[in-house]
């Protein structure tokens, strides 16, 4: 059905491309470059939709959607943007000033004639999944889901009732669609179909009131309550009798969130279990681990909610070596905290270096809690991993700041999925779902400071909604897209439109896959996990060196030039090491080329399993390696190399006729900025030092001259 769309717009390229879309799908546009004229045209004249631009000849397009809403209300207005704006702009426009869809410049014309349509025409297909979960995670998703829906069914039946009482007020109409939109998708996914089916119809109706101007007419509101009212019911027998009603096909659980305001039913009896391994259903599953190894009362470490960082946190506490060890190989950790006696430390160094050891530990984060920093513990500290001395006794916010830095320092580890959307019980769904296949996930609900996000947070893989009320998930990907470091990150598309066009528009602005809502289980593992494996792969072939699992030399100075960036932003230091395996030709010579692969690959697991997990390592070229330790100085730096040193002294390898060796290396160090606030400096400098190790009878580090 064609449209009547007025385009504000000063840009005569801007124009012109809209235009022809607009004519190739059969509206009628009207188009101007001055506000003034725009506002009498509102006047004068009903459209279906008002498209502004970012400036006019006359006014600023803000200032210009500021005047059309003083004079009509109901009218949907696209922005198309040309730059990005902070929160507070976005907020301004979605909910003071009822911004339907901010669009970001560039313009792809099936990106945005998607989005058009979506406005012109709501209603959206759902497709439910087909295969299902174990009882046991039906039984837990009974249990889990009722605790909302008593709080979604009052806040929908409230927005119902503001909406009547406040006709006139689209606003408040587009926000009843939108809850009984998500108790539709959610419900449905969580395998209550008939409640899922009712609050379809439910958002149909309230679409129509919308799409065809009836909020002022009784009849029309009798027919909400009606279908209202059979919501209600669904959800009170659901809540009576929860099992007869559970579609089979549902996928998930949802996690709770707080205190609820209204009355619920009990779900299980008891007390809250301990996880038992990483596909348990524990409400915490996925939360970011952390296991403390301490003698100081239990009490003293909780559950960290951790909420400004939108991220659960669960601590896991025990206080022998032995426990540490069990727990660590029995479930997935995202950092370690250990408590370190000054006077003999030894014990929590090996530890520490032992967890480190264990497959698929060799980044796990490790602080130490003790009471003194000296230089000597801080050293060897750097040496076992650790990457904070936490000084006892410290107050709360210092814990939670500490269990931050680790997991964001932390690459490699459980898989971190991010998920954008609005729709926080979809994303209690997902996030419980991933979190039982060992998964670390974050979920956020405004995702306009994107780019902040991750970097923060490091995400192996992004699931954006395509539909949310301030930032359209096809703006954020293009704008990831846009930045070198994020080009190969997995990006995948919720939708519940699942037409061709949202499809198509879905892979131009930059997806790898989409992902219909509901959503079958099976499915979404499915995919994730596919598309992860896939990362995993085409990064490890482009970036790592298969003999010692450490960085080549173009991944590794890709680390060292942010680390530079950083430093020089932040005002901090990193100091730089280059190693030399000594006498390797001698090893190869006389050894045989095997055992000189051997030593390569054993030096390279050395360097992986010591050190800190935010310390960069490569492999420089033959025998040459490198590391670039962040934020510590050269002495700190320098006592970790040489307690390295000292344990590649005791290694024994053994030669392609069974001869025993040992080898040992020699490096050289500079710092930033003390010795240079160039990398070219900083690298000539430590090749300059590594070359008089060499002088000086090697087996040793120079860091001055």
């Amino acid at each position: 059905m064609s449209k009547r769309v007025l385009h504000a717009e000063q840009e005569e390229s801007v124009a012109s491309l809209l235009k022809t879309l607009f004519l190739a799908r059969g509206h009628d546009v009207d188009q101007t470059t001055e506000g003034a004229t725009a506002v009498q045209k509102l006047i004068d004249s009903e459209y279906d939709l008002v498209v502004v631009g970012d400036q006019l000849t006359d006014i600023d397009g803000i200032g210009l959607i500021a005047k059309l809403r003083q004079i009509n209300s109901q009218v949907p207005i696209v922005f198309v943007a040309k730059v990005w704006r902070d929160a507070r702009v976005y907020r301004q426009l979605v909910k003071e000033l009822r911004v339907t869809l901010i669009f970001h410049r560039p313009i792809k014309a099936g990106l945005f004639g998607a989005q058009l349509e979506s406005i012109f025409d709501p209603q959206q297909a759902m497709i439910l999944g087909e295969l299902g979960p174990e009882e046991a995670t039906l039984h837990t998703l009974q249990a889990n889901y009722l605790r909302v829906l008593p709080e979604r069914v009052f806040k929908l039946k409230e927005a119902i009732k503001q909406s009547q009482t406040n006709a006139g007020d689209s606003s408040q109409l587009v926000e009843t669609i939108r809850l009984a939109h998500n108790l539709k998708g959610t419900a449905s996914s969580c395998g209550f179909g008939i409640l899922g089916e009712s609050a379809g119809s439910l958002e149909k109706a309230l679409s129509a009131i919308k799409e065809g101007g009836l909020a002022h007419y009784e009849a029309a509101w009798e027919e909400i309550d009606l279908i209202c009212g059979l919501v209600t019911t669904n959800a009170h027998a659901i809540a009576e009798n929860p099992a007869s009603r559970v579609d089979k096909r549902a996928f998930s659980t949802i996690e709770a969130p707080g205190d609820q305001a209204h009355t619920l039913p009990p779900s299980q009896d008891g007390e809250e279990a301990l996880p038992q391994d990483n596909f348990d259903t524990f409400g915490l599953s996925s939360a970011v681990r952390v296991l403390v190894v301490s003698r100081e009362p239990m009490a003293s470490f909780k559950r960290l909610p951790n909420e400004t960082k939108h991220q659960a946190v669960q601590v896991i506490c025990c206080q022998e070596k032995a426990d540490a060890l069990s727990i660590a190989q029995k479930l997935s950790l995202d950092a370690v905290l250990i408590d370190i006696d000054t006077a003999a430390p030894g014990p929590s160094l090996n530890l520490a270096r032992e967890l480190r050891s264990l497959p698929g530990y060799d980044n796990l984060p490790v602080a130490f809690l003790s009471t003194s920093k000296q230089q000597k513990y801080v050293e060897d500290s750097t040496h076992a991993g650790a990457s904070l001395m936490l000084e006892l006794p410290f107050a709360a916010n210092i814990l939670d700041d500490a269990i931050d830095y680790l997991v964001n320092a932390r690459q490699g580890g459980r898989p971190r999925i991010l998920i954008l959307d609005d729709d926080l019980d979809f994303c209690d769904t997902v996030s419980t779902a991933l979190g039982q296949e060992g998964m670390l996930v974050r979920a956020v609900n405004e995702p306009v400071d994107i780019m902040a996000l991750l970097h923060e947070f490091h995400p192996d893989l992004v699931m954006l909604n395509i539909s949310m009320p301030v930032v359209s998930g096809y703006d954020i990907c293009r704008v990831i897209r846009q930045d070198s470091h994020y080009q190969d990150l997995p990006i995948l598309f919720l939708t519940s439109q699942t037409g061709l066009e949202t499809r198509l528009a879905a892979f131009e602005a930059g997806g790898d896959d989409y992902l219909p809502k509901p959503v079958a289980r099976v499915e979404l593992l499915t995919r994730v996990k596919v598309r992860l494996e896939r990362a995993r792969l085409l990064k490890e072939r482009s970036n790592k060196d298969v003999l010692t699992g450490l960085l080549i030399r173009r991944a590794f100075m890709e680390e060292l030039q942010e680390m530079e960036e950083e430093s020089q932003r932040n005002g901090l230091i990193f100091t730089l090491a280059l190693i030399d395996v000594d006498h390797f030709k001698k090893v190869n010579d006389t050894y045989g080329h095997v055992a000189g692969d051997q030593v390569l690959s054993q030096f390279g697991q050395l360097l992986r399993k010591r050190f800190r997990v935010e310390d960069v390592r490569g492999r420089w070229g033959g025998e040459e390696f490198v590391v670039a330790f962040r934020h510590i100085q050269n002495d700190t730096a320098r006592g970790a190399l040489e307690r390295a040193l000292e344990e590649l002294r005791l290694l024994t390898f053994t030669g392609d006729h069974g001869e025993n060796f040992g080898i040992t290396f020699s490096a050289g160090l500079a710092s930033y900025p003390e010795d240079g606030t160039k990398l070219e400096t900083l690298i000539r400098t430590a090749d300059h030092r590594l070359y008089l190790a060499k002088e000086m009878g090697r087996n040793r580090l120079v860091s001055a001259g």
